[in-house]
């Protein structure tokens, strides 16, 4: 058993972070589906992996503060809901050790990949990728995929973090 929820550990949260990446990016839409099952995988990686309810309810918190934080961030219009309900089960996955790595590093990944957009956006589009409707919705849609900067730095943050380390543990031992 101890085998399994090792692997569990080892890829459910990097699976969950490249779904969502890749999804935004196709579709410019994370489901919220994805996200919730996203949160209710947590109190049992957690509880697996040793995490006291202290610990866990600190986690907790860094998800309620990301949603508030990522709500006005999406009443501006800054950025889409996927990415704001998203980030906050992130944030709650990250925790306090991490949360703020986690979000300077989207915050990074997010620049780089919006300067890219807006060059990939004021160049004609080439022939080829016109037949593709996911790069074609990402050249004529003013909006940018941020669940990919999320995706990123969830996918960096994570595979250095306390999870992967219990999960390559758990798999050893």
């Amino acid at each position: 058993m101890n085998t399994v929820f090792a692997w569990g550990l080892l890829l459910f949260a990097p699976l969950v972070f490249a779904y969502a990446g890749s999804s935004d990016l196709f579709n410019m839409r994370i489901s919220n589906r994805l996200a919730l099952v996203f949160l209710l995988a947590f109190p049992v990686f957690a509880y697996g992996a040793g995490l006291s309810l202290y610990d866990g309810m600190t986690h907790v918190g860094v998800g309620v503060l990301t949603l508030l934080v990522s709500f006005i961030f999406w009443n501006f219009g800054w950025i889409g809901g996927g990415d704001a309900k998203f980030a906050a089960v992130a944030g709650v996955w990250m925790g306090p050790e991490y949360g703020l790595v986690f979000f300077a590093m989207a915050s990074i990944y997010g620049a780089v990949m919006t300067i890219f957009i807006i060059l990939f956006r004021s160049r004609f589009m080439p022939a080829f990728l016109l037949k593709m409707d996911w790069a074609f919705r990402l050249y004529s849609v003013k909006r940018v995929p941020y669940g990919l900067a999320l995706a990123a730095a969830g996918l960096h943050i994570y595979s250095m973090s306390n999870w992967m380390e219990t999960g390559i543990r758990l798999a050893l031992s």
